[in-house]
């Protein structure tokens, strides 16, 4: 006859085989999912960066080379600007406005709003349509500063008009 044992863990019994980990827990497909989407995001923001970036680079190139030039005209810097502004906006906003509208555009946007960036507008307005105004060194001082603030200026001037048409209930047409 078999002697007992007095062990009391002989009782348990040991599964055979382990559980599987896969498929993993709802839990874990939830977080992987918010890390990928998380991580989506994150790359478009970059992206979105970079481009902006890029397009006030190219700006400031473009404005460096009309600077090179001895008879660069105002309207070619005007020219410039603008087409920055199309970039950002839509081209029904910035392409049709000229003249006093267009200082106002630019003044709008400008980071140091205590001086204007160009003398006053009925100076810029006649230099704008003088075709045989040449720009000075201000001029290119100015627009340096503008076309390295605009994209600041850009998303500020933005987020006001969203903030004041919450106010006053109104929708963007």
């Amino acid at each position: 006859m078999p002697t007992p044992n007095n062990n009391p863990f002989e009782q348990i019994i040991l599964p055979t085989d382990v559980p599987s980990a896969w498929p993993p827990a709802p839990v874990y497909w939830l977080i992987l999912i918010a890390t990928i989407v998380v991580l989506l995001v994150i790359t478009w923001l970059i992206k979105r960066h970079i481009k902006n970036t890029k397009i006030v680079k190219q700006a400031l190139t473009e404005l460096a080379n009309l600077r090179s030039q001895k008879t660069a005209s105002f309207s070619e810097l005007n020219q410039l600007l603008k087409g920055l502004c199309l970039q950002y906006y839509p081209r029904e906003a910035v392409a049709s406005l000229n003249g006093e509208a267009w200082f106002d555009f630019i003044e709008r946007h400008n980071a140091t709003s205590n001086s204007p960036v160009f003398e006053n507008k009925s100076v810029f307005c006649e230099r704008l349509y003088a075709g045989n105004s040449q720009c000075v060194e201000k001029d290119f001082t100015s627009a340096r500063k503008w076309l390295k603030s605009f994209p600041a200026q850009c998303k500020a001037f933005k987020k006001s008009t969203i903030n004041n048409q919450k106010l006053t209930g109104s929708k963007h047409v």
